[in-house]
């Protein structure tokens, strides 16, 4: 069965079938550490061990944590980071390995990325990102998505998709030229080149740099309380308005993306990458 079936799914159904096909993860924990700081909620990928790459457990957590968010009245703003030295590692192909075949894993493959994509877009809190080291793959399309980006001076951007035979997602075909204009979003995404966080910042894609997490505690968290207790419902308004002809484009996007990585996943290149991952993954478990 491929990815383009489950798109009748449920999410709920698309879990609940996995619970039958995993080999591990027998206990269940979150993979999002949930703080609420005021009227903000912090949510950190919490995956030390895989340098914050995400799992499907931690994109159903960053889901049902988001969700969440734009119901609760208490939350007037999210700040999305990672645990440590790094945001995110991008998407972790580690847990091909609780699964009997690759295809299980790729069967609501592109469901689930549409829903965790959508929940953001959607979602009417001011989400920030804090980049707080290397932001790759689809740490950094996600981040694209957010409303304000601030990084720390460790961090760096990178999207190595062509490299694996794969394109760009959620949403970055359109939201990388609209915030690096057309010649580096090709850098970026055609290429896989490397930003810097002073680039970054030179770019507009980040509004501020960080020395450390202590400078952020010193000067972002004063400044992100300010912000919470400005009148909700007049900011709620102004994000909906600069996101109106923005949403469309979005979701045009974001569904023509997922019709090429559909095909992609099962073109040679990807394959072929899996493959090589597999092999070199069962060879260490040897050692």
């Amino acid at each position: 069965m491929t990815s383009s079936n489950a798109t009748t799914l449920s999410l709920k159904e698309i879990v609940e079938r996995e619970k039958h096909l995993r080999t591990s993860d027998k206990l269940r924990k979150s993979e999002i550490i949930k703080e609420l700081r005021g009227n903000i909620l912090i949510l950190k990928i919490n995956r030390p061990a895989s340098r914050n790459a995400l799992n499907r457990n931690a994109v159903y957590d960053l889901i049902a944590a988001i969700g969440e968010a734009t119901h609760n009245q208490d939350v007037k703003m999210i700040l999305l980071t990672g645990y440590g030295q790094v945001f995110c590692a991008g998407t972790d192909l580690k847990q091909l390995q609780d699964y009997p075949n690759p295809e299980d894993y790729f069967y609501g493959a592109n469901y689930i990325l549409r829903s965790l994509v959508k929940t953001i877009i959607v979602c009417p809190k001011i989400i920030v990102a804090l980049i707080n080291g290397p932001c790759i793959g689809i740490g950094f399309t996600l981040a694209a998505l957010c409303d304000i980006c601030v990084c720390t001076k460790e961090a760096y951007f990178q999207t190595p998709f062509s490299q694996l035979g794969l394109c760009a997602e959620a949403c970055s075909s359109y939201t990388f030229v609209q915030h690096f204009g057309q010649s580096w979003a090709s850098k970026l995404l055609l290429f896989g080149e490397k930003l810097s966080a002073e680039k970054a910042e030179q770019l507009g894609f980040v509004t501020r740099i960080y020395v450390d997490l202590q400078d952020v505690e010193n000067r972002l968290w004063p400044k992100l309380e300010e912000y919470s207790r400005l009148p909700w419902e007049s900011v709620a308004i102004s994000k909906n308005l600069m996101r109106l002809n923005h949403r469309e484009q979005l979701l045009k996007a974001l569904e023509a993306e997922l019709k090429e990585i559909g095909k992609l996943r099962r073109g040679p290149v990807y394959q072929k990458a899996i493959a090589d991952f597999l092999q070199k993954s069962k060879s260490q478990s040897k050692l």
